[in-house]
This record gives structure tokens, C-alpha cells and sequence, in this order.
């Protein structure tokens, strides 16, 4: 097998803009008039090997057809990338998420989407956790629900999540709809994670 090197020889790179002196000959003396002389886009390649660049995308791009269809899927619903990710139903793995986003917040215990978001606290937190600027959650008290959602709905409403729960519905009752709530929070994990 022989080997070809690069000597000297001077053309333009128009991706760089860098000028590159370059040639090809053979590592045992012998002129590259014994072989046929690479066309223009060969010495390129072969230049941009040895500059250890590639013509090839990354192992992430060059995916089989199936992965990049699992891709566009997720990137469609990025809820089947959360519940890969921590395993089971989306509904789980959106819970999951909302409780590790809250962590350490005081008068947070997300057990449910119904419940646990009543008093507007976990909203608050939620968002807090996003947009500290819009909610003074260190200010917030659990018996002021009315309080709680507004500024939690007028936070998300600033970054352009459409509230799709009712004021007033919340107001009324200890254990909100659960799929109306998780479609809340879904938006906002749409919003600030995909």
C-alpha cells in the first residue's frame, strides 16, 4: 500500500478563507505523474482529513431512520422524552419533574395535580423556579389563594403560556380538575424545557 503525503501546493479554501499550501506525491520519491492526479474535491477531502476535520455529520445526526422518527416524535410531544426519562406514564414523569423543580421549597409537597396545586404555592414555586423576577415567593403565604394563582398566571402570561384554568373554578374548590392542572403544567414544561 502506498502512502501519499502532503507537500507544498497553494489554493484557497473558500469555507475557511484561509490560504493552504498543499501537494501530493508519494512517501517513496517517486512524482504523482506515475499516478493519476486527485481531482480538486478529492484534495479537499483529503485535506480536510488530515486537518481532522469530516465530511461526515456527528454519530448524533447520522441517526437510522427509526431513531430520527423517535426524535421528531418527542420533539412533538416532549412529555415521551420526560417519561423516558424517569420512567413510566407521562402523567408520573410530569409529577416527578414538578417535584424535582420544586425541591426545597418551603409549604411544597406535590403529591397529586389536584390538591397539592390549590392554594397556588406550587404554581408559584414552579415558576419561581423560571422567573424568580416575577414572584416573591418568600413572600407568599398558603391562606392567600386568590393571590398565589394571580401571580402565577400573570407570571406565565408574561413569557406567553395561556392560562387555561379559571380563577374563579380554583377559588372554589380544595381539589382542582387533576387534567386540567397537568395540562397547565405541561405547558410550562413545553415552555421552559423543550
Amino acid at each position: 500500500m502506498r502512502v501519499l503525503t502532503f507537500q507544498v501546493l497553494s489554493f484557497m479554501l473558500e469555507e475557511w478563507k484561509v490560504p493552504v499550501r498543499i501537494s501530493i506525491g508519494r512517501a517513496d520519491g517517486f512524482t504523482s505523474d506515475h499516478y493519476r492526479t486527485p481531482s480538486p474535491s478529492q484534495e479537499t477531502i483529503s485535506l480536510r482529513t488530515a486537518l481532522g476535520f469530516s465530511s461526515k455529520r456527528p454519530d448524533s445526526t447520522s441517526s437510522s431512520p427509526r431513531t430520527l422518527s423517535k426524535l421528531s416524535a418527542e420533539r412533538k410531544d416532549p412529555l415521551a422524552a420526560l417519561a423516558r426519562e424517569y420512567g413510566g406514564s407521562k402523567r408520573n414523569a410530569l409529577l416527578k419533574w414538578c417535584q424535582r423543580k420544586t425541591e426545597g421549597y418551603p409549604n411544597i409537597d406535590i403529591t397529586n395535580f389536584s390538591s397539592s396545586w390549590s392554594d397556588g404555592l406550587a404554581l408559584c414555586a414552579l415558576l419561581h423556579t423560571y422567573l424568580p423576577a416575577h414572584i416573591p415567593y418568600q413572600q407568599l403565604s398558603n391562606q392567600d389563594r386568590k393571590r398565589n394563582l394571580t401571580l402565577a398566571f400573570q407570571a406565565a402570561e408574561s413569557v406567553g403560556i395561556k392560562s387555561t384554568l379559571d380563577l374563579n373554578d380554583l377559588m372554589c374548590t380544595d381539589r382542582p380538575d387533576w387534567q386540567s392542572l397537568m395540562q397547565y403544567v405541561a405547558q410550562i414544561y413545553r415552555y421552559f424545557e423543550s
